[in-house]
């Protein structure tokens, strides 16, 4: 048998390697020691900008996003210059324990280079107990991600790290155009199937001025919050959680479009009744989320119909009524 063929390994073995230890969490759910984590936004979106915030509470710990963060050192390979991470090291206070390989090559790297750069990581890992690694973002550091094979090899030199116990962190581009949830990467799927934890930071309603950033996230570890609606604060230097209306965005437009159309009031069975066949139609309890919700923005007059006729102005009644309507609000 060749001695380069995959050596077989038994079940009884596989048992035995069971971790007896919990995974240690470097931004619970998120970055997490062997494993490699892919962060996926539009470009000029916030992802340095996070990643920025994330090496601050690596100073002393802390929480971003609500979940906490152990203290460490880093190394960061990114494609902007000293004096973008000098700015940002002066904003948010990381200097001391952060280590950069910034543009530290002048073209795409050959496999070769880029094992050379690992290795030296690997070394600083040894050295000075490096713990996490980011690169910012993947484009520059590989010949095609739209080739399987040139993506394997790629990621195949991460393996190295994330086999010592490193947390690996990788910024990466979105494709053009509308696309999936979990779909968002370009390029390759051989990244997305390859990775322990995906993130994907999109713009809420598809505002791209907004300072809120829908965070959805797919992880082969329960830790990991699939879903987070947060607004980056006035100083940018924190990220609050704000009231999740995705689910009502997408259908309010068609509703509003509905009551605008109609020639008198409708009840919710009319409603659903004249949603147009093109579109997904919600359910009761659905529309009724939507109606409350757009009512208490003052987007539309919801009535209590008891059969005596329409109460306008209906806001947080009780709901025993025997129907209710609703219509353009006046204003």
């Amino acid at each position: 048998m060749s001695d380069c063929f995959p050596q077989t390994i038994s079940d009884k073995d596989l048992a035995a390697c069971v971790p007896t230890a919990p995974l240690r969490w470097l931004w619970h759910g998120f970055v997490a020691e062997g494993n490699l984590t892919l962060l996926t936004s539009m470009w000029k979106s916030g992802k340095t900008t996070l990643v920025s915030l994330l090496l601050s509470r690596r100073v002393a710990g802390g929480k971003l996003l609500g979940q906490p963060v152990t203290p460490g050192k880093t190394v960061v390979i990114s494609e902007e210059d000293r004096s973008l991470w000098a700015g940002r090291i002066a904003r948010h206070g990381f200097g001391g324990n952060v280590c950069f390989f910034l543009r530290p090559f002048r073209h795409i790297p050959s496999k070769e280079e880029w094992q050379t750069l690992i290795d030296r990581v690997l070394q600083l890992h040894e050295r000075d107990g490096i713990d996490l690694v980011v690169i910012d973002p993947v484009a520059p550091f590989i010949h095609d991600e739209n080739l399987a094979h040139s993506m394997y090899d790629f990621l195949h030199t991460l393996s190295s790290l994330t086999q010592r116990g490193m947390a690996v962190l990788v910024l990466h581009h979105p494709k053009k155009g509308k696309v999936q949830a979990g779909q968002s990467a370009r390029g390759s799927g051989a990244l997305l199937g390859h990775v322990d934890i995906s993130i994907e930071m999109r713009h809420p309603g598809g505002d791209i001025f907004t300072r809120r950033r829908r965070f959805l996230a797919l992880s082969r570890h329960a830790e990991t919050p699939r879903r987070l609606l947060l607004e980056l604060n006035h100083d940018g230097n924190d990220y609050a959680a704000t009231p999740d209306d995705d689910d009502y965005q997408p259908g309010l437009d068609t509703l509003l479009f509905i009551l605008a159309d109609a020639p008198h009031r409708l009840t919710r069975n009319e409603i659903l009744a004249a949603w147009p066949p093109e579109q997904p139609r919600p359910n009761q309890a659905t529309l009724w989320k939507w109606l409350d919700r757009a009512g208490n923005r003052s987007r539309v007059d919801i009535a209590r119909n008891r059969g005596f006729g329409y109460c306008c102005g209906w806001h947080g009644c009780s709901t025993d009524s025997i129907g209710r309507s609703v219509g353009i609000a006046a204003a």
